[in-house]
């Protein structure tokens, strides 16, 4: 029921043409491997003034961060390192990497 309610409001979304992430709350796992899952949270990063636009779309000459389908995305350690998915705006410095439950939950 959860699925439904998502994607009817994204849908809603597109037909206004207003797709920003505080109307189209998201919540998505990445399995995170053996450090445990990670969880977006769509709602926390709205209360930030972030849209969906902000991470699905391009900006600049910088290219989108995802792609606006689930499961499009290959977000890795390595690919933070460079600055690449969630990486861009939350900076992983390899002081930071034994502090691993920042992100990931077992």
């Amino acid at each position: 029921m959860n699925y439904l309610l998502i994607i009817v409001s994204m849908l809603l979304c597109l037909a206004t043409n207003t797709v920003y992430a505080n109307s189209c709350p998201a919540m998505i796992t990445y399995e995170g491997g053996g450090a445990g899952k990670v969880v977006f949270d769509g709602t926390l990063h709205s209360s930030k003034d972030l849209t969906c636009a902000d991470c699905h779309e391009g900006q600049g000459f910088m290219p989108a961060l995802f792609e606006m389908k689930k499961g499009s995305a290959v977000v890795n350690m390595r690919k933070m390192e460079m600055g690449r998915t969630c990486g861009r705006c939350h900076v992983v410095a390899k002081d930071n990497y034994l502090i691993c439950s920042t992100c990931h939950h077992k």
